[in-house]
């Protein structure tokens, strides 16, 4: 239920909040156990260079004892409690620089010629340290010298350098999240801007204040408010399509059903027959009206229904019907042709089309399927011909054909309810149909156009 009420906005912005806090703070992690073993290597660089300075200073007296030279190297190991200290261990010898004066370090570990090792840190007596010590030999003329040589540095200034680091690195941090998140908000902010707005538009269209929403939306709104105003049209074509049946329906009755008066209140002699007559009409009327109210029109969200199975199966039924014609079909369908909206409307389509040229035809008919795409739309739309090789429709009927308006009493002779029909599915599909001369099979052409 929280969640519920949780807003999008809200959403978006908190779990980019955390997600920036998380990453930053992952960063800065990162960052600071980069510096620590950077430092670290350092230190070991120094100190290993430190040992190499002492070597040079260190030898041999003709009884084989150590012997170090006066003037060290390194300034610091002759200042008392400088921070660098130096020990060298051997045989009967032991040696510590001046800077240990007044400073107690571990005892020089024993180690093998060659052996090194680096202590990171070394605490003792509740300090830290860092050491390096490696055994070392001295080769003269008679023999080999072995001996331990340790340097020892104080890490107080290491651990105070990785506090004032870590210190400026979480301030900047924590300074560059608040600008990010200021940043944030504000492209937020914009980015849900037509979200807003379209928030507004459906409360305006819900008022009665506009008839659609504005297509002025970026791209992944765009088939949203696409395929909501085509829904609106659709329900107000669905609408408009009732009220005219009703009309049609009522101005239909209204001949007959005068005559039916007027034949009942005729005391001399009622004419059943013309009773009977009107009564057939009236059914046929009813019948067309129904048919034309069931067109379910153009449907924003359904599923696709491939036409060719359906085409096959009229076919079939068809070949049955005019078996004794003989009639040879032409079928051109294009692959995944779908027809996304009722199913009965399709088989009204197809199949008052196609009995129309089977009906004409002297013995071919072609039927092709055509897929039609348009720009910023998924689905695909269809264009259907139908030609036949029969005596083909004149200028003047292709017009009263296709007239809109055309009552159910007033017809057609030879293409009557079913072309009515077709022409209404087509348009309440936002389509159009079109009549011409097919220059091969030299009849009637029928192409029907529905988009997407």
């Amino acid at each position: 239920m929280f969640l519920r009420k949780f807003s999008l906005t809200n959403r978006l912005i908190t779990t980019a909040t955390l997600a920036l806090i998380i990453a930053l703070g992952m960063i800065g992690m990162v960052m600071n156990q980069a510096f620590k073993e950077k430092t670290l290597d350092l230190v070991k660089e120094r100190l290993e260079g430190y040992v190499f300075a002492l070597i040079s200073v260190i030898e041999t007296t003709p009884e084989n004892k150590l012997y170090i030279h006066e003037n060290l190297p390194i300034p610091k190991l002759v200042q008392p409690q400088s921070g660098i200290y130096a020990q060298i261990r051997a045989k009967e010898f032991n040696w510590q620089s001046e800077s240990m004066l007044g400073i107690k370090l571990p005892e020089v570990p024993l180690l093998k010629i060659g052996e090194t090792h680096f202590d990171a840190p070394l605490s003792f007596n509740g300090k830290d340290y860092f050491r390096m010590t490696s055994g070392i030999a001295i080769e003269n003329d008679q023999t080999e010298v072995p001996y331990v040589l340790s340097v020892t540095e104080d890490a107080q200034n290491y651990f105070r350098e990785l506090a004032e680091f870590e210190e400026t690195l979480w301030t900047w941090l924590i300074l560059t999240s608040i600008i990010l998140l200021g940043i944030q908000y504000l492209i937020m902010n914009w980015s849900l801007r037509p979200l807003k707005r379209l928030t507004e538009n459906l409360s305006d269209l819900e008022k009665g204040k506009i008839a659609k929403v504005s297509d002025d939306y970026p791209p992944e709104l765009a088939g949203l408010t696409t395929n909501l105003n085509k829904l609106l049209e659709n329900e107000r074509e669905n609408l408009d399509r009732q009220r005219k049946t009703l009309g049609d329906l009522a101005h239909s009755l209204k001949t007959p059903l005068a005559i039916i008066h007027s034949e009942l209140e005729n005391k001399d002699k009622t004419n059943r027959a013309l009773i009977n007559e009107q009564i057939t009409s009236m059914n046929e009327i009813v019948e067309y009206q129904l048919k034309r109210a069931a067109v379910a029109g153009h449907r924003t969200f359904t599923v696709g229904i491939p036409v060719i199975d359906k085409l096959e199966q009229i076919i079939r039924t068809l070949d049955k019907v005019y078996r004794t014609k003989k009639v040879r079909t032409h079928i051109q369908a294009a692959p995944g042709a779908e027809f996304y909206g009722e199913h009965g409307d399709l088989m009204e389509l197809l199949g008052n089309l196609i009995e129309n040229a089977y009906k004409w035809c002297d013995q071919n008919v072609s039927v092709t399927i055509k897929t039609l795409t348009l720009l910023n739309r998924k689905r695909t739309g269809l264009i259907i011909e139908i030609a036949d090789d029969g005596p083909g429709i004149s200028q003047e009927q292709r017009k009263k054909l296709l007239a809109r308006g055309v009552r159910g009493d007033e017809k057609v002779k030879g293409h009557g309810i079913g072309l009515s029909i077709v022409s209404d599915i087509v348009e309440s599909y936002q389509g159009k149909i079109e009549i011409k001369y097919h220059e091969l099979l030299k009849g009637a052409h029928f192409i029907i156009t529905l988009p997407p």
